[in-house]
């Protein structure tokens, strides 16, 4: 590798490194609530570890653009304030030779957040949602907290939990029975995990069979019981959904385009989720493109009308990224909203490194 090629990549990934890690950091903080209720689950510690580690993706299909965009503009600002890039063009290097190895690197971060976005994530999310329901199976008592991970519908509940969440008071919980749409109650003075069993004391159980008879009344269904105790699947069970697992959220670009051949479409939702995740990959090489283009500089005086129009370009992209999937149900505006801020932000970027190449800032 050429020693200009080790002296800019070398400062590029200083600062993208460091910008990454901010990212991380910040997201983990953000979800630090979600991590502090699973580690209160009963988890095992490796388990938590798996589950903090599994939501660093979620960030970096937008963290490693938005790092290459700063690194970017960082580098040639430098590079500009300190006469450097002057020194280099005076010794005969032209802007594309100074400028490629960035790009290059910016297209190769594009392929693995393009890898990120579509292979990654996806596979991340439902490893993180499958631990949750793993943890719900063992302890049912978890996905009933006020601010459960786990959003149920069609469910009622209302308690006093009692610490570590393995325990609650004037439990009262109201679900809908798939089966025959009817409503049923259960109430319990007190439920504890114990082992694999969930115990509860004074339940009351209230339900209904549908009668045989046309146009009679439903049989409504009163037990009491002192005690009960079952297994704690057997609650956590009723309650779990498995129509994720179908979810674009949760599947791999290969699923995605399997799903797609097989349905034989000429053009739906599938096809949109194919560009969104194609527009995230790419997103890493244009915020490299608006950092090189905009990053020059060629006056002494320190201006930030660079810096304001590669913010500028960016927010246009996230707007655009932000409009297009608040439209869910449009298909060929959302998929316009996805790609059309690319060419246009390359061609304001080649525009700017033109007008550089001939002295005019």
């Amino acid at each position: 590798m050429p020693v200009l090629w080790r002296y800019l990549l070398s400062s590029y990934f200083k600062v993208f490194g460091l910008c990454v890690l901010a990212f991380i950091s910040t997201l983990l903080v953000m979800r630090f609530s979600e991590i502090a209720q699973f580690a209160t689950s009963g988890a095992p510690k490796l388990t938590i570890i798996l589950f903090i580690s599994l939501q660093i993706p979620y960030v970096l299909p937008f963290a490693i653009p938005i790092s290459c965009l700063i690194a970017a503009v960082l580098l040639l600002q430098r590079l500009s304030h300190t006469q450097e890039l002057t020194a280099l063009r005076a010794s005969g290097l032209g802007l594309k030779t100074i400028t490629y190895p960035i790009l290059l690197m910016g297209a190769l971060l594009a392929l693995l957040n393009f890898t990120f976005a579509s292979e990654i994530n996806p596979v991340c999310r439902g490893l993180t949602k499958k631990l949750i329901y793993e943890i719900t199976t063992q302890n049912p008592l978890f996905v009933l907290q006020k601010d459960s991970m786990i959003k149920m519908k069609n469910i009622f509940f209302d308690m006093k939990m009692l610490h570590s969440a393995k325990g609650a008071e004037d439990v009262v919980i109201v679900m809908k029975n798939n089966g025959n749409g009817k409503l049923t109650i259960m109430t319990a003075k007190e439920l504890s995990l114990t082992g694999a069993q969930l115990k509860g004391k004074q339940v009351t159980i209230i339900s209904n069979a549908t009668a045989k008879e046309e146009n009679a009344f439903d049989h409504l269904i009163i037990e009491n019981q002192e005690t009960m105790s079952t297994k704690a699947a057997n609650l956590s069970l009723g309650m779990q959904k498995t129509d994720w697992i179908s979810s674009f959220d949760y599947m791999p670009l290969k699923m995605v385009i399997a799903k797609k051949i097989i349905n034989k479409k000429s053009f739906g939702s599938l096809d949109l989720e194919i560009i969104r995740r194609f527009s995230i990959g790419l997103a890493a090489f244009t915020f490299t493109f608006i950092g090189v283009a905009f990053g020059m500089q060629l006056g002494r005086t320190h201006s930030k009308k660079g810096l304001m129009l590669a913010i500028a370009l960016a927010l246009f992209y996230l707007l655009a990224f932000i409009g297009a999937k608040s439209m869910r149900h449009s298909l060929a505006i959302p998929a316009i909203l996805y790609l059309m801020p690319h060419p246009i932000i390359i061609f304001l970027s080649m525009k700017a490194i033109k007008r550089v190449s001939k002295g005019i800032e």
